[in-house]
């Protein structure tokens, strides 16, 4: 028998696996794949790094710290990555960074700016739950709306902001409401206007933070957990190589599989999960000369001008070494809750999709194809009334002690939110264990 089995190697169960191993405990990974890290996948393509899942992290001083204890170095992103556009009206707008830059930037309307700067006297709804959309136009605005947070959300969740909710997607913004009611108040009390952290990577793309990782864990790939059933204290799992004892369970995989997983310890629960919509995601790498592209991390392009691109980022502006002497790294996204079918379509019809629109957006005329990636479970939604899968999720820990969920459908959709909740969940499962007469060194 062993202290922890956690099923799934995503970035979630291995960041929860290296705090258990830490403190001693025998904790092995399951994984019904024969690669590890779930969406995080670096390609090596002819001399270019290509992020087939995230392309970034942006670390907090948690971040750094996990990064620091681990012994992986991260790289920092140039400084010129703080400058990201908006596709508007046939070009490209810098989003600005001041106060003042937002007053003189073309970005908005005056009329849209100042309705922004009535946010501060606007109140509070009166509505328990809003969507992202309702809550940005009470807010600040339609026009704000449509060409800085829905592209946003876009870029993040490649969600729809009609659908998901202001509460869970973006908690902070949520709560600067409820506690100072006005974000841009909340904002200024914070000193805090944007999200915090810098943007970082790795030396050989996002797959050696995976591998790092990997290396001290006793990881078994193309090992698929069938079913976890309890038995007195103790949780079985049958897996296709056999059966596995453990005193406590981690499940870190995407919602669906978690469904599948639990279906004997609560079939009610399970058949709940099975309910949690992911969007699809495309992600298209495209070679390009150097000197084509402008500076900065890439621009969103909002629905409201008719294109399909979701948003491009200039992956090797980012990094150094993404791409071979004179050329350039491009990453194009398409898809998310708002565009479903284009995960279908055939290569060549994307391929005339990205003629057209690349043309259309930065006058890329002429570059190479180097990789289409399809994700067609890319992002979990975290929709309107969101909330009773976490309080499900509460409810089956409660029902089945030793049972831990984990994932990017619970905590927050980056990497670096599944890193950070890793060290909560992990001491949980120690305190668990602890009081089931478990020393932990």
């Amino acid at each position: 028998m062993i202290d922890v089995a956690v099923v799934g190697a995503g970035i979630s169960g291995l960041s929860i696996a290296y705090h258990l191993k830490k403190v001693g405990l025998e904790v092995k990974v399951f994984e019904k794949e024969d690669t590890v890290g779930g969406n995080i996948q670096t390609a090596y393509i002819d001399g270019y790094v290509c992020e087939l899942g995230p392309q970034t992290i942006l670390a907090d001083s948690k971040v750094e710290e996990f990064l620091k204890d681990a012994g992986i170095k991260p790289i920092y992103a140039n400084p010129s990555s703080k400058k990201r556009y908006i596709y508007r009206k046939g070009k490209l707008v810098a989003l600005p960074l001041s106060p003042v830059e937002f007053l003189l930037s073309p970005f908005l309307s005056i009329g849209g700016k100042l309705r922004v700067l009535k946010e501060p006297f606007v109140p509070r709804s009166p509505k328990h739950e809003e969507s992202i959309a309702e809550f940005v136009r009470r807010r600040f605005g339609r026009e704000f709306l449509d060409y800085v947070i829905a592209p946003f959300v876009s870029g993040v969740y490649a969600g729809d902001p009609e659908e998901l909710s202001v509460k869970y997607a973006v908690r902070k913004v949520y709560e600067l409401e409820q506690k100072y009611g006005s974000v841009i108040k909340g904002a200024i009390k914070l000193k805090a206007l944007g999200p915090s952290g810098k943007l970082i990577s790795f030396e050989g793309g996002n797959a050696t933070l995976i591998r790092k990782l990997s290396e001290g864990l006793e990881v078994h790939k193309e090992n698929v957990v069938l079913r976890i059933r309890r038995k007195d204290d103790i949780f079985i799992l049958d897996t296709k190589k056999g059966k596995v004892s453990a005193k406590a369970v981690v499940v870190s995989t995407p919602a669906t599989s978690t469904g599948y997983l639990l279906r004997d310890l609560s079939w009610s629960i399970s058949e709940e999960f099975d309910k949690i919509y992911y969007a699809p995601v495309l992600v298209v790498h495209v070679a390009v000369k150097s000197g084509t592209l402008p500076e900065g991390f890439g621009f969103l392009v909002p629905k409201k001008e008719n294109k399909r691109i979701l948003g491009v980022i200039f992956s090797s502006n980012l990094f150094e070494g993404r791409s071979p002497e004179g050329k350039s790294l491009i990453t194009v996204y398409l898809g998310g809750a708002t565009d479903p079918e284009i995960i279908e379509y055939e290569d060549e019809a994307i391929v005339s999709v990205l003629e057209r629109e690349l043309r259309d957006t930065v006058d890329i005329r002429d570059w190479d194809l180097l990789k289409i990636t399809r994700w067609k479970k890319g992002i979990p939604q975290y929709t309107v009334g969101y909330g009773r899968y976490l309080e499900l999720a509460n409810s089956i820990e409660m029902e089945q002690p030793g049972l831990f969920l984990s994932g990017n459908y619970l905590y927050g959709v980056s990497v670096a939110d599944c890193i950070r909740v890793s060290h909560h969940i992990a001491k949980r499962v120690i305190d668990f264990l602890e009081v089931k007469g478990r020393t932990v060194v």
